[in-house]
């Protein structure tokens, strides 16, 4: 505080240290904010008629692969001979499990394949392959598919037959 003309205290709020403390909190945030990404980084493939699948981290066990091969349950490695084994650790500990599998898009489709038929001898009812909505645009004036531009995973169910055949 500085005196002023006539005696009087004058107050200015020095801004400068503020300023620089959230310049500091924004380069943090930059920093960690890529590192907090759940999972493995794959390139999903497109498709199109998904469904919202859950993103509650009780409720799903994400399995990813990439495109050359390895296989990730949550963010563990596992090899592919081991796959039935922790899938089966994973069930028996939470029966409600969803399966979810992140497929690289460049992934060999005998890798999923192999992925969807270790979830089935180990329990899981539900498998659900992950994608990424191709979005087209409203025709006629109607409205695009509801939840389209929500940001949540989307996914095709697989129960009973698959949908490839």
């Amino acid at each position: 505080m500085e005196i002023g003309t006539g005696g009087s205290l004058k107050s200015d709020i020095n801004v400068t240290p503020l300023v620089d403390v959230m310049l500091v909190m924004l380069i943090i945030f930059m920093v960690v904010t890529p590192l907090l990404h759940k999972g493995i980084e794959v390139t999903l493939p497109k498709a199109k008629n998904v469904q919202t699948v859950s993103q509650n981290e009780k409720e799903v066990l994400v399995v990813g692969v990439t495109a050359g091969g390895q296989v990730f349950v949550g963010d563990d490695p596992v090899e592919q001979t081991q796959l039935v084994s922790a899938l089966t650790a994973k069930i028996r500990a939470n029966p409600a499990l969803q399966l979810q599998i992140r497929g690289d898009r460049n992934a060999h489709f005998k890798d999923i394949k192999d992925i969807v038929i270790a979830g089935r001898d180990a329990g899981f009812a539900n498998v659900a392959m992950i994608a990424e909505e191709i979005k087209t645009p409203p025709t006629g004036g109607g409205s695009a598919s509801g939840g389209a531009g929500s940001g949540a995973p989307r996914s095709n169910l697989l129960e009973g037959e698959p949908s490839w055949r």
